[in-house]
């Protein structure tokens, strides 16, 4: 699996982003060694909710796969406007906005497929990964995806969770581990692209659960007999 982002700057400049998937597993490939900036480490600027030891792991599984993103855009200022192409290997898409939201595009693909815990219940929505997708898609992504794993489990017979109890208690995971993240990189960047593009993301994070406490709209769907 892949999604390829191409990034056109007013002055003509291009740069492409590479993801490539598993398509098993959903997982980027491994990045091993030890040369990944200091702000990758475990312990810097580390989530309150980690579940990982830095002695087993010295770095943060989401940090180094943002690390060469980061670097890239470090210098950029979030308002910038680019022509955005993303390429997958069903079709295309392709739309002007800033800099900000075609990076939260990439970056959320590269948090939910890191391989960290927390991300985890993310990782299925990068299967069938939405470019530019408004607050409403992605609700309604997120909680049918869920609803679709709670079908699956019943299926299985595992208990399932209608009730997305456990959907709103991992979208609070994610609003801290998202303000961690933010932290991290706000300290590896000179501007403001890369950790604004973690902002939208975490503000997008925070109205999935408001939405099921607020009751899922249901005016487009065919819910009477």
């Amino acid at each position: 699996m892949f999604y390829k982002y191409i990034i056109t700057f007013e002055d003509g400049r291009e740069t492409v982003i590479d993801i490539q998937l598993d398509p098993g597993t959903l997982n980027l490939p491994a990045r091993t060694g030890s040369d990944f900036p200091d702000w990758t480490r475990l312990d810097f600027c580390k989530c309150p909710i980690c579940p990982y030891d830095s002695a087993a792991m010295p770095f943060c599984p989401v940090a180094v796969n943002l690390a060469e993103v980061t670097r890239l855009f470090s210098d950029k200022a979030s308002t910038m406007m680019v022509d955005t192409r993303v390429v997958t290997r069903q079709r295309e898409y392709s739309k002007r906005v800033s800099l900000q939201s075609a990076l939260s595009a990439i970056i959320g693909i590269y948090m939910s497929t890191s391989g960290c815990k927390i991300m985890d219940i993310l990782k299925p929505m990068a299967r069938h990964h939405l470019p530019f997708a408004s607050l409403e898609e992605t609700v309604y992504r997120s909680v049918s995806s869920y609803l679709l794993m709670q079908y699956l489990r019943k299926q299985k017979g595992l208990e399932p969770d209608w009730d997305l109890s456990k959907l709103r208690v991992a979208y609070k995971n994610i609003e801290i581990l998202n303000s961690a993240m933010t932290d991290r990189i706000r300290k590896a960047s000179e501007k403001d692209a890369n950790y604004n593009a973690v902002i939208i993301l975490d503000a997008f994070a925070k109205m999935v659960p408001w939405s099921i406490n607020q009751g899922l709209p249901d005016k487009d769907l065919p819910l009477n007999d």
